[in-house]
C-alpha cells in the first residue's frame, strides 16, 4: 500500500475528516472524470478536493528540480530497511523507475532534499490544497498529523496534462525522466492494469475516502498523446486496482489507442475453429531486442530526417546517444549499434532501455503492427513470392492475437517468438551470442506496400495458421502435440508430402550437464497423451521438458540449432547421446521452405 497509518487517534481523525458521501455511490463503484479539450466531464457531480496520495510524486520531482537547478535526479537504493510500502524494497531506482513502481522511499528522500516552503510553493502552484508546509511524508501523499494534501479532480487532470505538454523553466531534463517513468508505469509498473500503450499513467492509494476504518481507496490517472486524460477513483481498493478498473472505460472511450491482445477492450485469444481478428493497424507491438545477447553497451543513432525526443533532450538527425538504463527514445527511425560486436540494426519506433539483473542492458522497442510484420517478413521470407509473403503476414497477425509471451514485452526478436530484424540487416545465429551478418543483405527502409498489407489484414481475419516453420519435414504436427494444449488438427503441407530432410545432433555428457544442470543418465522422447516431451533422467529423478523448454536449454549448450524440431528419438552413443528428427522448426502451421 502507498500510505502509512500511525497509531495516533489524531491521524485517524484527520483521515476521517475527508469522508465523502460521493452522491450515494456504492463503495465498489468506479468514479471517473475526463479532460476533453478544456472541459472536464464526469458522471459524478463532484469536484471537491480529495486526498490524492502518490499522485503528488511527479510534482515532488518538480520541486526538487527547482531547488537543484542543473542537477541530475539522484539514484537511490530502496531495500527492506527503507520503510517503503513494498517490504522488500524496489532495489536500485532512478527517477523513472521510482515513478513506475511508485517507490515511497525514493520520493521521501527526494522531498527531504527540498525545504518545506519549496515543496509547498511547487504544489500550490499546481493547484493543490496544502494545509501547512509539508515534510517528506506529507509531500508524497501520506496522511500526517497536519492533515493530507488535497486536490480536486479537475486540478489533477489539468496539472498532469501540463506535465506532459509544457517544459519546466528549471530542470526540464528531470521532467523528461519523470515522463519516461509514467510511460513505464503503464507498461510494467503500478499502472499496467490499464492494458494500453501510448499513455502516461500514475496511481495512488489513500485511506478510504468513505471513512471505512483500515480500508483504502485507489486513484489512477491516464493521459494519451493527444492530451485526452481520464482520472479514476476506486473507492474500495488500491491504485493498482483502480488502473485495472480503468481499462474498460478507456477501451470504450478510446478504442483507437489499441491494447494488449487478450485483455479488456482488445482481441481475445480465439477459440479453436473461430475466425481470428488481427490487431488494429493502430496498435503497436512491444519487442524485446537482442534477446540472445548480454548487452553492455548500445549506441542509438537518429537516422530519420527530424529531431527525436529522448529522456535526455532532443537528438538531431545523425546524432548518437550511448544508451543507459532509464533512457527512452520516442518515435523515430533509429539505428542501434553494438560496439563490442560490430553489429547494428535499424528500426522505426520508440525504444526503452532498462537494467538487467546482471547489470546488462535490456532494450524494448515499440513498433507499429505493420512495421513488426514487415520486420518478420524481412527475416523469415525476404525473397518469397507475394502469395507466400501474404500468407506469412496473415499468420503473424494471428500469432499476435494470441497475446503477449514475454512479460512487459509482447514478443522477443528470436525464433522463440518470431525472427524479427526490423529494417535489417538480417543476422544469422548459429550459436547463442554469436550473430553473423551474411554478405549482400544490408539494412533497408522498405516497408510493406499498401496492397500487400490490406491482403494480409483480410487473410488474417480468416481461420488459418498462426505459427510457421522453415521446413515441415513432410510431417506437420498439431499445436497440441508440440505445446500440450489447443488444436489437435494438423495442416498438411502441399510442398512436402514425403518425410525429410532428416537431422541428427550429438550431445556430450558435458553438453547435457550444462543444459540441464547436472549429469544426465538417459534421454527419451515421449509422445504420451499426444504431447511431445523430452524425458531427462538424472540423479534427482526424471523430468519431462516440452519442446520450447528443451530447445532453450539445449541451445544454451550447443547453439540455437541444437534441436531443429521436436525429435523422433534419442539413443545412447559413445561419450553421450544422439537425438534424431526431421524438418526444421516446430512444424506447426505454415511451411516456409521452397
Amino acid at each position: 500500500m502507498n500510505f502509512e497509518l500511525s497509531g495516533t487517534v489524531a491521524v485517524l481523525a484527520s483521515a476521517a475528516s475527508f469522508v465523502l458521501a460521493a452522491n450515494g455511490a456504492s463503495a465498489a463503484e468506479l468514479r471517473t472524470w475526463r479532460l476533453e479539450g478544456e472541459s472536464v466531464r464526469s458522471e459524478v457531480a463532484d469536484d471537491r478536493p480529495y486526498p490524492v496520495g502518490s499522485l503528488l510524486k511527479p510534482f515532488v520531482a518538480k520541486a526538487w528540480a527547482r531547488a537543484h537547478p542543473g542537477a541530475t535526479a539522484p539514484i537511490f537504493a530502496c531495500d527492506r530497511r527503507s520503510g517503503c510500502w513494498r517490504p522488500s524494497g524496489h532495489g536500485r531506482c532512478d527517477l523513472a523507475r521510482a515513478l513506475a513502481v511508485s517507490c515511497n522511499a525514493y520520493f521521501r528522500a527526494l522531498a527531504a532534499e527540498v525545504a518545506p516552503e519549496g515543496l509547498e510553493a511547487a504544489l500550490v502552484a499546481e493547484g493543490f490544497v496544502v494545509p501547512e508546509p509539508p515534510g517528506p511524508d506529507a509531500a508524497i501523499g501520506l496522511v500526517t498529523e497536519g492533515g493530507a494534501i488535497l486536490a480536486a479532480p479537475s486540478v489533477l487532470l489539468r496539472s498532469y496534462r501540463r506535465l506532459t505538454r509544457e517544459p519546466w523553466e528549471v530542470g526540464d531534463a528531470v521532467r523528461r525522466q519523470a515522463l519516461a517513468g509514467l510511460r513505464e508505469a503503464a507498461l510494467s509498473g503500478t499502472g499496467s492494469g490499464i492494458s494500453r500503450r501510448g499513455y502516461w499513467v500514475k496511481t495512488g492509494t489513500v485511506p478510504s475516502i468513505d471513512g471505512r476504518p483500515l480500508r483504502t481507496s485507489g486513484w489512477a490517472i491516464a493521459i494519451d498523446d493527444s492530451g485526452w486524460a481520464i482520472l479514476a477513483l476506486f473507492p474500495e481498493g488500491t491504485g493498482r486496482q483502480a488502473a485495472q478498473a480503468l481499462a474498460a472505460p478507456i477501451a470504450r472511450m478510446r478504442p483507437a489507442n489499441g491494447g494488449r491482445a487478450g485483455e479488456p477492450g482488445t482481441t481475445a485469444p480465439p477459440a479453436v475453429g473461430a475466425p481470428v481478428v488481427p490487431p488494429s493497424t493502430a496498435r503497436s507491438v512491444r519487442v524485446s531486442l537482442f534477446s540472445l545477447l548480454s548487452l553492455r553497451a548500445l549506441v542509438a543513432r537518429n537516422v530519420g530526417g527530424a529531431p527525436a525526443l529522448t529522456t535526455r533532450g532532443y537528438l538531431g538527425p545523425g546524432g548518437s546517444l550511448s544508451l543507459r538504463a532509464g533512457d527512452r527514445l520516442e518515435e523515430g527511425l533509429w539505428e542501434l549499434r553494438l560496439p563490442e560486436r560490430g553489429l547494428s540494426r535499424r528500426l522505426a519506433g520508440s525504444l526503452a532501455c532498462e537494467a538487467g539483473p546482471a547489470g546488462d542492458l535490456r532494450v524494448r522497442a515499440e513498433v507499429a503492427t505493420r512495421e513488426y510484420v514487415a520486420g518478420v517478413l524481412r527475416a523469415e521470407l525476404p525473397e518469397g513470392g507475394s502469395e507466400r509473403r501474404v500468407a506469412l503476414g496473415a499468420a503473424a497477425l494471428r500469432f499476435l492475437a494470441g497475446g503477449p509471451r514475454h512479460g512487459s514485452s509482447d514478443v522477443c526478436d528470436a525464433t522463440h517468438c518470431a525472427w524479427f530484424v526490423g529494417r535489417g540487416p538480417r543476422l544469422f545465429w548459429p550459436a547463442p551470442g554469436v550473430p553473423v551478418v551474411p554478405a549482400g543483405l544490408p539494412a533497408g527502409d522498405d516497408v510493406l506496400d499498401a496492397r500487400s498489407w490490406e491482403l494480409m489484414l483480410a487473410a488474417g481475419r480468416e481461420e488459418g495458421p498462426r505459427h510457421w516453420t522453415s521446413h515441415c519435414g513432410g510431417e506437420p504436427l498439431s499445436p497440441r502435440f508440440v505445446w500440450g494444449g489447443g488444436d489437435r488438427r494438423i495442416r498438411p503441407c502441399p510442398r512436402h508430402p514425403v518425410p525429410g530432410p532428416s537431422w541428427a545432433r550429438r550431445f556430450s555428457h558435458e553438453d547435457l550437464a550444462k543444459a540441464f544442470g547436472r549429469r544426465v543418465w538417459s534421454l527419451a522422447v515421449s509422445t504420451a497423451g499426444e504431447v511431445w516431451s523430452l524425458r531427462v533422467a538424472t540423479a534427482e529423478g526424471t523430468r519431462s521438458f516440452g519442446y520450447d523448454d528443451a530447445h532453450r536449454r539445449l541451445a544454451a549448450a550447443r547453439g540455437w540449432d541444437a534441436l531443429p524440431s521436436p525429435a523422433r528419438a534419442a539413443r545412447a552413443v559413445a561419450g553421450g547421446w544422439e537425438v534424431v528428427g526431421v524438418g526444421r522448426g516446430h512444424r506447426v502451421g505454415l511451411c516456409l521452405a521452397d
